[in-house]
């Protein structure tokens, strides 16, 4: 470790879904007991940045969310998500229009004369952060004009757009293709059923049969059919699968082809679809023409799945130039926030790098979640705390999904709760670091439990939203100071700086670290 830093071990604490509001009222981060967070925050240099918007790569003003969230910590600016690579190729015609994607023209060009069917797969919702349903509409409609017959697995939102406002979504979807003579609704279900990362084993079986057999009840009026999952008291990610009334199930010579905006959306579904038994499944694999994805997947599948867009990649990442510093690494994190940690947060590598360590800890099955809202917190810090005493790393990074994980259920009392045992963990692990001599950097990530009611409609709120979130440095100078008006892609420049690692010329982002000239113009 470099002798200019004074810090050693450093520790970074990401807490998702940790977003800053001054109202009380349907905010959790303000409703929880968190006595350490607010010691630290308090005591130690602390600011607010920017993580919504055009300060993450997104449209402005776009609530963020994990996945731009973790390019631009790890790049050190905003990265360019897939999904603005896509818009460009969907409003755009001629060679660069999706009509005439390479890709997609060997699609066609495999089932076509085999008379297979195309399985599209996606969400119907206009959130455009997992899935958009104008893309769904327009895939449907060119491979139906190709003369390709389309069955249709219109996957209900209920996270990013309104808990149950799908029936409007999927009357608009089922309207925009009317005209293509070939497009059928083959099912309709939520995405807890096997399109989200860390999904229910049990749901993924009943989107795995509906689709790949046929086996699950028929409806004939597929709006009607979510109305009454509403009177249920079930919102558009849980609805179970339905299938259209002509839907025959997977085939011989079939294709799939997932439409995702991120590369760990619908994994687990398109496994099970090509090889039941990875999934626990009891069945045999059907001889698909071919599997394909819009952004290519994180993790790879039984068979090859061709991607018609690649994922977040950038280089340099904070890890990397870590790494080419001499510096050892350990990363922290449960598997629902996998891909965003050793993927997106790492630029896409797909290897370690020299002194990198990644440790993985199962999250808790989709069912259990609201029961042990501490999900698996205790684990990570266990984890982490053995390594502090070790003392074998110079930069560990711990992932805390918790306050995300738990908002985006709707349920305002466990999300406080896990916001509760989050600080427990982040007590044990400051206690540890002040014996050390280190420094425990807290950050946030994207909004969400600050905001758990609907401002407009007194509903519980499941989107994330478009927050500040905190950053605080406790350990080293207490009267470092903090620059205002910063953004997460100011977090690795600041971290380097930290370390005496000057931050390369693709780093746009700045230090938050001021100059000790421009202190007391800016205030401790």
């Amino acid at each position: 470790m470099s002798a200019k830093s004074g810090v050693k071990p450093l520790v970074l604490a990401l807490l998702d879904g940790w977003g800053i509001r001054g109202e009380r009222d349907g905010n959790a981060i303000a409703l929880a007991r968190t006595p350490i967070y607010d010691r630290l925050a308090a005591t130690w240099p602390r600011t607010e940045l920017a993580a919504y918007g055009e300060a993450l790569g997104l449209p402005p003003g776009q609530p963020g969310h994990m996945q731009a969230a973790y390019a631009a910590l790890g790049a050190g600016r905003a990265v360019e998500p897939p999904a603005t690579r896509i818009a460009r190729a969907f409003s755009g015609g001629g060679a660069g229009g999706i009509e005439n994607h390479p890709v997609l023209r060997e699609l066609i060009a495999r089932v076509r004369p085999l008379g297979g069917a195309v399985h599209l797969i996606g969400m119907v919702t206009p959130s455009r952060i997992a899935g958009y349903q104008h893309y769904m509409a327009v895939l449907a409609a060119l491979l139906s004009h190709e003369g390709v017959k389309v069955w249709v697995h219109a996957v209900m939102d209920g996270q990013d757009a309104q808990p149950q406002a799908g029936i409007g979504h999927l009357q608009e979807f089922l309207d925009d293709i009317s005209g293509a003579e070939h497009a059928e609704l083959g099912s309709v279900f939520g995405r807890s059923h096997g399109f989200d990362e860390g999904g229910d084993p049990a749901a993924l079986a009943t989107a795995w049969r509906a689709i790949a057999q046929a086996d699950a009840p028929y409806t004939e009026y597929p709006t009607a059919y979510l109305d009454e999952c509403y009177r249920k008291g079930l919102d558009d990610d849980r609805v179970p699968p339905r299938l259209g009334s002509a839907y025959r199930g997977i085939r011989q010579d079939d294709a799939v082809l997932l439409v995702n905006l991120q590369p760990d959306h619908g994994h687990a579904l398109i496994a099970a679809l090509t090889d039941p038994a990875s999934q626990g499944l009891a069945g045999k694999p059907p001889a698909l023409a071919g599997v394909y994805t819009l952004v290519k997947l994180a993790n790879p599948l039984p068979v090859e799945a061709k991607p018609l867009f690649e994922a977040i990649s950038f280089r340099p990442s904070l890890a990397g130039l870590l790494s080419e510093a001499g510096l050892r690494q350990l990363t922290l994190c449960e598997s629902i926030a996998e891909t965003a940690m050793s993927n997106m947060l790492r630029g896409g590598a797909a290897a370690l790098f020299p002194g990198e360590t990644i440790l993985v800890t199962d999250t808790p099955p989709a069912s259990q979640i609201e029961r042990k809202p501490e999900l698996a917190a205790a684990t990570l810090t266990n984890e982490l705390l053995d390594a502090l005493k070790k003392g074998e790393h110079d930069m560990m990074t711990v992932g805390f999904p918790n306050a995300a994980v738990l908002g985006r259920t709707g349920n305002l009392k466990t999300t406080v709760n896990a916001v509760e045992a989050i600080d427990k963990c982040l007590g044990k692990i400051a206690a540890q670091i002040d014996k050390k001599g280190g420094m425990l950097i807290l950050c946030g990530t994207y909004g969400k439990a600050e905001r758990m009611t609907d401002p407009d409609r007194g509903t519980p709120n499941r989107r994330t939203t478009a927050a500040a979130v905190p950053f605080v440095m406790a350990g080293g100078d207490r009267k470092a100071t903090l620059a205002r008006g910063g953004s997460l892609a100011d977090v690795a420049p600041t971290l380097l700086h930290l370390f005496g690692i000057g931050a390369p010329a693709e780093m746009n982002g700045r230090s938050l670290l001021l100059p000790a000239e421009q202190r007391d113009a800016v205030g401790a």
